[in-house]
């Protein structure tokens, strides 16, 4: 459960880099699974890419995927087990650590499977978000690193982002 929370609280320092949820006249009780509460077409169709992807390479149920729309930008976050994930898209220049606008940041990636099968697809992941932003005109890649140094790797309390342009 420790590393859960440590996940869970680099997912929420995540999301305040890059501002705070989008203001809306409609509350939403619980975060929504579906695409139609993305307003943004060009993000909308990479959104779908990457559901695409989890789908046909992990099986990845549209139930264990929850988006979150922001004033700046929006964050998917997947729960499976075989393949967790959060992506975050910044579509504007309001967050921290000088990011650009136009850029998807990978802000984590776990399995249950193993570290050699992390290691395995997730250099293919990244490889899949590089075409994924080039064709979308995502203009940045931004992956986080933990800061620290623990014996156990999946204890973040911090991290550092590393951004590259894609085009």
């Amino acid at each position: 459960m420790k590393v859960s929370n440590n996940l869970n609280q680099l997912l929420s320092r995540v999301k305040t880099i890059f501002g705070h949820k989008a203001h809306s006249e409609e509350k939403q009780t619980e975060p929504t699974t579906q695409q139609r509460s993305v307003s943004d077409q060009r993000l909308k169709a990479a959104l779908a890419e990457v559901e695409k992807y989890l789908d046909d390479n992990f099986g990845t149920e549209p139930s264990a995927m929850t988006y979150q729309e922001y004033s700046n930008g929006i964050s998917l976050t997947s729960d499976d087990p075989t393949f967790s994930t959060a992506l975050v898209v910044l579509t504007q220049t309001k967050g921290m650590l000088n990011l650009p606008d136009n850029v998807i940041l990978l802000g984590y990636v776990k399995t249950d499977k193993g570290d050699d099968y992390l290691i395995e697809h997730l250099g293919n992941f990244i490889i899949f978000l590089k075409r994924l932003g080039i064709k979308h005109r995502i203009q940045h890649l931004a992956i986080a690193f933990s800061k620290e140094h623990y014996d156990y790797p999946n204890a973040i309390q911090s991290a550092d982002v590393t951004c590259i342009r894609l085009y």
